[in-house]
């Protein structure tokens, strides 16, 4: 038995690597070498970003592969895509080729909207088709005015930092790092503040606490002794004390009107008060009463003569 050469062997294994690598090339695009398929052809005038070995779907479940995409060669742009599907799948007569979205990263991929005759396509036939463009036109509608006002947000932050970067000088920068210092050292004094005086807070909030139990336990006194204030209150307000309010005003009132007639000098007292010559007259009678009674004193006999015997008058 003769030996197989080396140069054989490597040859043998360079045509399975060939074929592995075709194979796997072929897998990964969708293809298999080992699963026979039917071919449809739909014609589209725009595939909207399909490409080969998209998914072909049926009611939602994967039945097939985009085999290829070319050019008709008339001029027109239009397009053929070949899609393989999996044996066992009859096309029936109506069956449309719709290319949509597979999800909004993933891409496109190509849904048969099956027809409801009874007849079916056969092998190599050309199928309807058409593009859904409703998802492109309100997925660009909405993202447009969020477009726009990312370019305005955008340009006002431009303008924003191109009018701070001149603000921003050594001297800013130093004041902010005196200011980070500063509030780095208020914050360790008041930490150091609060540890020293934990136990002084410890004693505040426990003594706020008995406060508070004892408002609660003596609720009920507390209501009891602000009913009473209320009642006292209310008594007050209710006794005579109104009454002689009232009659405290009625007097300042009448001494007002007095004062005012006094000052105008109605009536004897406000003539009295405001006419000079009675004062005048009143002095002038009371220095001669003065005189009289003086000289009345002086001599008694000018005035009165009277005898205990009688005599002349």
């Amino acid at each position: 038995m003769k030996k197989i050469s080396q140069e054989l062997i490597i040859g043998l294994i360079a045509i399975i690597t060939i074929l592995l690598f075709i194979w796997l090339f072929s897998f990964l695009k969708g293809n298999s070498l080992f699963n026979s398929n039917d071919r449809y052809y739909a014609v589209f005038e725009e595939i909207g970003g399909l490409q080969e070995s998209g998914a072909v779907e049926i009611n939602g479940y994967k039945a097939g592969i985009v085999r290829n995409i070319k050019f008709i060669n008339d001029g027109s742009g239009r397009l053929v895509v070949t899609v393989g599907i999996n044996r066992g799948y009859k096309l029936p007569l109506g069956t449309i080729a719709e290319i949509t979205p597979e999800t909004v990263l993933a891409g496109m991929k190509v849904k048969l909207v099956m027809g409801d005759s009874p007849a079916f396509h056969n092998n190599g036939d050309t199928i309807e088709s058409r593009l859904v463009r409703g998802i492109f036109n309100t997925i660009s509608n909405d993202l447009s005015p969020v477009i726009e006002k990312a370019d305005r947000i955008i340009s006002d932050i431009d303008t924003l930092l191109s009018s701070i970067k001149p603000i921003i000088n050594d001297d800013l920068k130093n004041n902010i790092s005196e200011s980070s210092r500063n509030i780095k050292s208020v914050s360790y004094q008041m930490d150091t503040l609060i540890r020293n005086s934990g136990e002084n807070i410890s004693s505040l909030i426990a003594n706020l606490d008995n406060f508070s139990d004892m408002l609660q336990k003596n609720s009920e006194i507390l209501d009891t002794t602000i009913n009473q204030f209320s009642a006292i209150t209310s008594e007050l307000s209710d006794s005579e004390i109104k009454s002689t309010v009232h009659n405290f005003n009625a007097a300042v009132k009448e001494t007002t009107i007095l004062l005012e007639k006094l000052n105008t000098g109605k009536g004897s007292a406000g003539l009295l008060l405001n006419d000079d010559s009675l004062y005048t007259k009143l002095t002038l009678s009371l220095e001669q009463l003065s005189f009289l009674l003086e000289d009345l004193k002086v001599n008694p006999k000018r005035y009165i003569n009277f005898s205990v015997f009688g005599g002349k008058k």
